[in-house]
């Protein structure tokens, strides 16, 4: 998922959030729909647009994280094309940037439009500190803040018990996605029994497999092995069912320890990792 499209879903599910940036009273939402709108007869299509359910102002919303010379080109000509399709009269434009260094240089031909009331330039990194942000702006500005300091804000958002943990499991996804759901859920302290969730994402599944395949071929061989002693069949049948069980384990197992590095750089320590994994100390210990 790229940054601007979990930008989008946070103004979809939590409309507030818009308002409460832009100044607005964030009750306000509730008097808006907003949709992803395609122009007619044309290729263009507006990702975030705020459609009032009353007579108030259409509020065209672009999230900008890539630098993109022709922006504001394309920009002002799909409003003006809305504009005329749908004969809006009240309208203002909201142009939320990472940075100033993403807006793009030349703006000759734009000034003057971007210097009026009917845009509204927004450079998250310049926001307030996230600490003394209402939550639900605060959570939008935690998109753009580097990794060590996305899992310090989000813990103390998860303390304070805020409605919006869903969308900061969300976040953190979108930036660890090589970490699992028990090691995110773990890393936050959000809740205590992680095991049926775990069994529903790709990387243990994916882990399973892997052991369950290892399994199988150390099963084969230690049923070779064995059925020279014990017969050809009895042989062969428990050394299988014993080495799947172990295989399984193993891969389990090598497949936790993959992720060690990656809770280390996160600021937690082995005696916590190896208590969050449920592996051995010395086992966390011995990976470099």
């Amino acid at each position: 998922m790229r940054t601007d499209k979990l930008a989008y879903l946070w103004f979809q599910e939590v409309p507030q959030g818009f308002f409460a940036l832009i100044g607005r009273d964030k009750s306000d939402a509730e008097f808006y729909d907003f949709k992803s709108v395609e122009l007619k007869e044309t290729s263009f299509r507006l990702d975030g647009v705020f459609i009032p359910q009353i007579d108030d102002y259409t509020y065209f919303v672009e999230v900008q994280f890539q630098r993109d010379e022709n922006f504001y080109a394309r920009l002002f000509a799909q409003v003006f094309l809305y504009l005329k399709q749908f004969s809006v009269r009240k309208w203002r434009v909201v142009i939320i940037y990472p940075s100033r260094s993403i807006e793009q240089k030349n703006l000759e031909g734009y000034r003057e439009i971007l210097d009026t009331v009917l845009v509204q330039r927004i450079y998250l990194d310049e926001l307030p500190s996230i600490e003394t942000l209402e939550d639900i702006v605060g959570i939008f500005k935690l998109i753009i803040e580097p990794k060590k300091r996305t899992i310090e804000v989000a813990r103390q958002f998860a303390a304070k018990q805020t409605p919006y943990l869903n969308f900061i499991e969300k976040i953190i996804f979108y930036k660890f996605g090589n970490l699992t759901t028990k090691e995110i859920l773990s890393m936050l302290s959000i809740r205590e029994e992680f095991e049926e969730e775990l069994k529903k994402t790709r990387a243990y599944q994916e882990i399973f497999r892997e052991g369950e395949l290892a399994g199988f071929k150390r099963g084969i061989k230690e049923g070779l092995e064995e059925g020279r002693e014990m017969g050809i069949k009895e042989g062969i049948k428990e050394g299988i069912e014993k080495g799947i069980e172990k295989g399984i384990e193993k891969g389990i197992k090598e497949g936790l320890l993959k992720s060690v590095s990656i809770l280390r750089e996160l600021g937690l320590g082995d005696e916590e990792i190896a208590k969050r994994l449920g592996l051995d100390i010395q086992d966390v210990k011995r990976v470099s």
